[in-house]
C-alpha cells in the first residue's frame, strides 16, 4: 500500500466478492482500520456494485427487502394519503444508450471508475448534463430536470415492484404517483423514496446529501450495508432533509435557503432575511459583485419574492424598499444609505 493511502478497486471487488487470499484480506482489513473514510469508500463501492449488478452474486450482508419492510410499516399512513396530481409540458430528449462507445463527455460528468464493469445484461440508459439544465421523461411518465454537471442512470423499462434511479449531481423530479410502485432515488450513501410527489436531490460526490421537498411527502433513508438497519426522517412540503458525509443517520435542516430551487425555476423567496445574507446569494446566483456601503445596512431584513428579474432590476427593488442609492461602477453594484429607511420603522 503506497504512501497517499491508497487500495487496488480489484483488491476491495474480490473482498466484496469474498474471493481474497489470507494475504489481501489482511491488507484490506487494516486500511479498513486506518480511517473511518476508508471504512465509507468501501460502503459507497459495495453500494455502486450492488446497484450496477457488477456483483454476481451480491456480498449478501444486506437484506434490502427486509430493512424496505421495516422502513414501509413507518411510513404507510403518509403514503397512503398521498395523492398528487402532475401537469406542464414535456421537454424529449434522446438519452444515451449505455454501451462501451459512450460519449467522452458523459464519461466526464459521470466520472465512475467502474464504467467498462457494467454487466451486459442491464439495459440501462444515462442523461449526463455538462453546461447546461436538462429536462426529460423518465419511462413511467415521471419529468427529471437535472443541474449542469450532473448525470443521471435510470432503466430502459420499470419493470419490477419499484422504478429505482441513480443520481449523481442535482435533480429535480416530478414523480408521476403509484402507490404500488415506490419511486427510489440512489444518491451515494443515502436513498429518497417517494410514491408520487415533486422534490430535489442535491448529492454531490464528497458533500452531504440534500434534499428539498415541493410537494407531498419524502422518505429520506440510509440502510447500513452492513447490517441491513434504515434510518429515516420523514419529509413534507417545504422542509429540507440532509445526510451528512460522516453521519449514519439523516436529519431534518429547520434553514430555509432562499435560493433551493434558482438553479432550475430563477425564483428566490427572503423571508425576515439579512440583508448581509441577501448580497451573499445574489452574487452566488448572479455571478456578479455587490458591496454594502456600511455595518448599519447589513441588518436591515428583506422579505420579497422575485421571478426571473435581472440583477439590476433586483437591486433597485431592494434600494427602493430601504431608501438606499445604487450605484454601479467597473462591473460592481454599490448600495450605500445610512440605515434602512421608512422599511425599518
Amino acid at each position: 500500500m503506497n504512501q497517499n493511502d491508497h487500495i487496488d478497486e480489484h483488491l476491495l471487488l474480490q473482498y466484496l466478492l469474498g474471493k481474497s487470499d489470507s494475504a489481501d484480506k489482511r491488507e484490506i482489513e487494516e486500511w479498513l482500520n486506518k480511517s473511518d473514510a476508508n471504512r465509507r469508500q468501501l460502503d459507497r463501492l459495495e453500494v455502486l456494485w450492488m446497484e450496477t449488478g457488477k456483483l454476481v452474486p451480491p456480498p449478501v450482508v444486506v437484506d434490502t427487502a427486509a430493512a424496505w419492510q421495516r422502513l414501509s410499516a413507518r411510513i404507510e399512513a403518509q403514503e397512503n394519503a398521498l395523492e398528487t396530481s402532475k401537469g406542464g409540458r414535456i421537454i424529449r430528449m434522446q438519452s444515451i444508450r449505455w454501451v462501451a462507445g459512450i460519449a467522452a463527455a458523459v464519461l466526464v460528468a459521470l466520472g465512475f471508475w467502474w464504467l467498462g464493469l457494467f454487466n451486459p445484461q442491464h439495459e440501462l440508459l444515462v442523461m449526463a448534463s455538462i453546461e447546461e439544465v436538462m429536462t426529460d421523461t423518465l419511462p413511467d411518465g415521471s419529468l427529471v430536470t437535472l443541474n449542469k454537471n450532473s448525470t443521471l442512470l435510470y432503466p430502459e423499462a420499470f419493470e419490477k415492484g419499484e422504478r429505482e434511479v441513480t443520481l449523481l449531481g442535482e435533480a429535480f423530479f416530478e414523480v408521476k404517483h403509484d402507490s404500488g410502485k415506490p419511486f427510489i432515488v440512489k444518491a451515494g450513501s443515502a436513498g429518497i423514496r417517494v410514491a408520487g410527489t415533486s422534490f430535489d436531490v442535491r448529492a454531490y460526490p464528497d458533500q452531504e446529501v440534500e434534499v428539498f421537498v415541493s410537494t407531498g411527502t419524502v422518505i429520506l433513508f440510509r440502510v447500513d450495508p452492513k447490517t441491513g438497519d434504515s434510518a429515516s426522517v420523514i419529509l413534507t412540503a417545504g422542509m429540507k432533509g440532509i445526510l451528512p458525509v460522516a453521519s449514519e443517520e439523516p436529519l431534518i435542516d429547520s434553514q430555509h435557503n432562499p435560493d433551493e430551487l434558482f438553479w432550475m425555476n430563477q425564483k428566490l423567496e427572503f423571508r425576515q432575511t439579512p440583508l448581509s445574507e441577501v448580497v451573499s446569494l445574489l452574487m452566488n446566483c448572479y455571478h456578479v459583485q455587490i458591496q454594502l456601503s456600511n455595518e448599519a445596512i447589513e441588518s436591515c431584513k428583506l422579505t420579497a419574492f422575485f421571478s426571473g428579474e435581472p440583477i439590476d432590476l433586483i437591486l433597485q427593488v431592494i434600494a427602493d424598499t430601504f431608501g438606499l442609492t445604487l450605484e454601479q461602477t467597473d462591473g460592481t453594484y454599490r448600495l450605500t444609505g445610512n440605515d434602512c429607511g421608512e422599511a425599518d420603522r
